[in-house]
């Protein structure tokens, strides 16, 4: 005969039918009614906290049950008190699933009826997780405040475990209160690794240059587990420190750290942004053996590498052996064509993708966004196809309600330029806020000096010194026009004038010689916000495949 459950002892010891069905759970809205209707039935509500707390747990850990009917149970059919777990449990479900200014308001409710038995240190933290999630955290940070004092008042917030400051910490990092969360840890006297990789991922990814403290407190860690190692490596991947990612993924192999799909993500991404080929066939190979399931955050990211290592067909071999692509993988290999590839055959995808190719494959017919639009215009720019870019840069806003970007625009400035059109490139790249028109001209400034259309390079330039008269790298560029046009008594005058500046020439900015210009390229580090801008400036720049002779045989232009 099999033994009796703690729960049902106990109910027989004080008179009470059998209750384990509520600690089983009820997967079924009905279930829950007829639950409440039997406990009802049998008055084991009134005067009975046990029956009452077990199904108001087991209401609010049904998904089915909605929101509503568990508040109602709380504040209309459960008389007080209730048991303190099941408060939590109430608290745990409704925190998703109802505003939070609702969620505060049942807190404070139920701290007038239930004193002095709620809360407990495990009733904050759903509140203090609803107010990190919300829209707008800075907006909550005068409740956070106030539950904050709550639990200083209470003796509940340095109490092990330190859950309830775990999520007050994250509820200031996300808040971007950094010192505040800062000033919390270091007056913790109890810390988990939780404590830790939350003050970690609040510096990786919230201050800026924060990836030294993050790896500061990284260093402090008596243990770490695998999340505390992906935020050191995706706090470098977005710090455009991938050398130091790859270091940090050495580290973690070497003393047998078992990593995680975001794990590959991130050692994949630090390969492609410096180009190593090897290091990213090593990850990838240790990703098809340590992992069964796929995972299209890792394929779409090998993609991705392959492409910008010039191993284009690579990865369009690992995006023909998927069964499954998203938007994000489709424009990742639509990239790599369109920039790292034949652009044809990018163009050629956007048509499988979107429905219009040859074949009734059901994933086709996926809607593009605005990074396939910038794949499929630099394509258009390499391969000087002026009106497929007008009729493609047109369908954006026609077909696929998308607004062109900066990216956009200057892509088809490019293309313009591609086949010698500047003054269309010049009136387009007028239309692009103040703030990006410096670099959208410094751009368009390098086509008119390569193509010697030197008087409207100089418009260009003074221009450009006009919109930031601080920057030595617009004179650099007026002086290189001059001297490409020959012009040598207003490239002396310019040369003089930053001379007198005493400011030194951004290697970035000179045009001397282009293939300094590609290097600098294609070695910089792209800013995480804006990506696509420099993949595209990646392409366009490699792409000219124009020669500098004229200045290599002057030294106009540099220091």
């Amino acid at each position: 005969m099999a033994a009796a459950s703690p729960d049902s002892a106990a109910a027989a010891a004080g008179g009470l039918p059998d209750l384990g069905f509520l600690r089983g759970g009820l997967r079924t809205h009905a279930a829950v009614l007829r639950a409440h209707a039997f406990l009802l039935r049998r008055d084991l509500l009134l005067g009975h906290p046990v029956p009452a707390g077990l199904l108001l747990t087991a209401s609010a850990c049904s998904a089915a049950s909605p929101p509503a009917h568990v508040l109602r149970l709380l504040l209309r059919h459960l008389p007080p008190p209730l048991p303190l777990f099941s408060l939590d449990a109430a608290l745990r479900a409704l925190a998703p699933r109802i505003p939070f200014s609702a969620l505060l308001s049942l807190f404070a409710a139920l701290l007038r009826s239930h004193h002095p038995v709620f809360p407990g240190r495990f009733s904050f933290p759903p509140l203090l997780s609803a107010a990190a999630a919300s829209a707008s955290p800075r907006l909550q940070l005068p409740s956070a405040l106030a539950l904050h004092a709550q639990l200083l008042r209470r003796g509940l917030l340095f109490s092990p475990p330190p859950h309830a400051a775990n999520v007050l910490l994250h509820f200031y990092a996300a808040a971007g209160r950094l010192p505040c969360a800062r000033h919390l840890f270091d007056e913790m006297p109890f810390r988990d690794i939780a404590s830790y990789n939350t003050v970690m991922t609040a510096y990786a990814t919230g201050a800026a240059g924060g990836i030294d403290a993050a790896r500061q407190v990284f260093d402090e860690m008596q243990q770490r587990n695998v999340v505390s190692w992906n935020v050191m490596i995706n706090g470098y991947v977005k710090a455009k420190r991938p050398e130091q990612a790859l270091e940090v993924v050495r580290w973690m192999a070497e003393i047998g750290v078992r990593g995680t799909a975001t794990t590959m993500v991130g050692a994949t991404t630090a390969c492609a942004r410096l180009g190593r080929l090897g290091a990213g066939r090593e990850v990838h190979c240790a990703f098809l053996r340590r992992f069964e399931d796929d995972n299209l955050l890792v394929w779409t990211a090998l993609i991705d590498m392959y492409s910008k290592c010039r191993k284009v067909k690579v990865a369009k071999k690992l995006f023909d052996r998927l069964n499954v692509r998203n938007l994000v993988c489709w424009n990742a290999m639509i990239i790599g064509h369109c920039l790292y590839g034949e652009p044809s055959d990018g163009i050629a995808l956007f048509h499988e993708m979107i429905g219009s190719g040859n074949g009734s494959d059901e994933r086709r017919g996926l809607k593009p966004d605005e990074v396939t639009f910038i794949g499929i215009l630099c394509a258009c720019a390499r391969l000087g196809l002026i009106n497929d870019g007008k009729m493609y840069f047109e369908q954006m806003t026609t077909i696929y309600n998308l607004k062109p970007t900066f990216a956009h625009c200057w892509c088809m400035a490019n293309i313009y330029g591609s086949v010698g059109l500047l003054e269309e490139a010049e009136g387009l790249l007028k239309s692009v806020p103040d703030e990006l028109k410096a670099r959208a001209l410094g751009g368009l400034l390098g086509l008119c000096r390569f193509r010697g259309e030197w008087e409207r390079g100089e418009r260009i330039a003074l221009r450009l010194i006009e919109l930031e008269p601080s920057n030595n790298a617009h004179y650099a560029l007026l002086c290189s026009v001059y001297a490409a046009a020959g012009r040598w008594d207003e490239a002396h005058r310019v040369k003089a004038i930053i001379k007198e500046r005493d400011e030194r020439f951004s290697p970035g900015y000179r045009l001397v010689n282009l293939n300094d210009i590609v290097h600098q390229f294609n070695l910089r580090e792209r800013p995480p916000e804006n990506p696509e801008i420099y993949v595209i400036l990646d392409d366009l720049v490699s792409g000219l495949k124009l020669g500098s002779r004229e200045c290599e045989s002057s030294e106009y232009g540099t220091t």
